[in-house]
């Protein structure tokens, strides 16, 4: 009897975890459809995220007005317009930055040419690599590509053209239905008090991460431009304005920022200038994004290095460009999802990087160790004044 009820336990449970692995497959078929059908509306999901985003970053305008006794409707008319005046100068700079761009690569087609040429004669003569070999790496380098790159990377930061009206009334509406949100949430988080919780702490993080990204790439870019300038490297606004864009994308960024700017110092003015733009862009990238930047940063969003950087490539294979601009929004919006509005999935957070409570624990236990080592040599002093018998 005994027997007969251990062997029905057994099958019990071996049949629960068959239908727990069986639920676990289910959710990553199903996450695998969603992402496909997100791949393939990318150009509809990613202006409707940054139009979030943004109303997001501007809703603290709309309640300092409001508690300043400024009727609501004008509040979110200034919310929308400060958002379209952001919108209209990146657009207007791109614009120009075009222009600048048409005009300067036919310039520079003899350089060009013959940077390619040094290029086939380092291969063959100093490397010894054959004639068929360096003929076909030589004619596969077309640095017009990489200029196109970098000019289609700053077009899908802005949405020109109907994704641009697309974004500009997603900001309009969302502006608007933003003022019945907190009453909306209050309601809610009656009855799902997590999920609240954690869609106004990824709001919050949201916020922090574009207002504080966006004052350091304006500083990069600058100090980007002022140097520019200085060697004389044609088109310094256009190159200024990719290292602030690139700024929102983490780690990838700086490297695209850098390689056309530097390329194109290196036709302009030689080897002197190209050192000159390579070490100071090093330089800058190293004080400012890696060092000070993230100390404002990387803290506050609580997402750890390695899921940093595979969200870049994750949503950047997702959903484009845009999605490599907004690669830590997207992924502070799937963890307030997937992870931060169910209670239950709390023992993921120190594995994306919450580390809060993982700190104050190594911290006491220094502490402890501390202390118990300033302990031990009293008492082995003790015992060593002790006489002897």
């Amino acid at each position: 009897m005994g027997t007969t009820g251990e062997m029905a336990a057994s099958g019990s449970e071996s049949s629960g975890g068959g239908s727990s692995g069986t639920k676990v497959l289910i959710s990553l078929a199903a996450a695998v459809i969603v992402l496909i059908g997100l791949s393939r509306i990318s150009s509809i999901v990613g202006p409707v995220f940054l139009a979030l985003v943004l109303t997001i970053c501007v809703y603290p305008i709309k309640q300092r007005l409001t508690a300043r006794g400024v009727p609501p409707v004008l509040a979110g008319m200034a919310t929308i317009l400060s958002v379209y005046a952001m919108i209209g100068a990146l657009v207007a700079s791109l614009w120009v930055s075009a222009v600048q761009l048409t005009r300067l690569l036919p310039q520079f087609a003899p350089q060009i040419g013959e940077l390619r040429s040094d290029i086939q004669v380092f291969l063959h003569d100093t490397l010894g690599i054959g004639d068929d070999q360096v003929r076909a790496l030589v004619n596969s380098i077309d640095l017009r590509v990489l200029f196109d790159t970098a000019y289609n990377l700053l077009g899908s930061a802005m949405n020109v053209g109907s994704g641009l009206v697309f974004l500009l009334l997603l900001v309009m509406f969302m502006s608007i239905d933003a003022t019945y949100f907190p009453t909306i949430l209050a309601v809610v988080k009656q009855k799902r008090a997590p999920v609240v919780e954690a869609l106004g702490n990824f709001a919050k993080l949201s916020r922090s991460f574009m207002i504080m990204t966006t004052v350091f790439g304006a500083i990069v870019a600058a100090l980007n431009l002022a140097l520019l300038l200085i060697l004389g490297v044609p088109g310094a606004g256009l190159w200024a304005l990719l290292s602030f864009v690139c700024g929102f994308i983490p780690f990838i960024g700086f490297w695209i920022s850098l390689v056309p700017a530097a390329i194109m110092a290196l036709l302009a003015g030689g080897l002197p200038t190209f050192i000159g733009v390579v070490a100071f862009y090093g330089v800058i990238n190293s004080l400012i994004q890696s060092i000070i930047q993230p100390k404002f940063v990387s803290g506050s969003v609580n997402l750890n290095m390695t899921l940093t950087f595979l969200s870049v490539i994750f949503w950047s294979a997702l959903l484009g460009p845009l999605g490599a601009l907004m690669a830590v929004p997207l992924s502070l919006f799937a963890r307030a999802i997937l992870v931060d509005s169910h209670p239950e999935a709390a023992w993921l957070r120190p594995f994306i990087g919450d580390v809060n409570e993982s700190k104050a624990m190594l911290a006491s236990q220094r502490a402890a160790a501390k202390a118990a080592k300033s302990k031990t040599p009293k008492a082995d002093k003790s015992k060593a004044a002790q006489p002897k018998p």
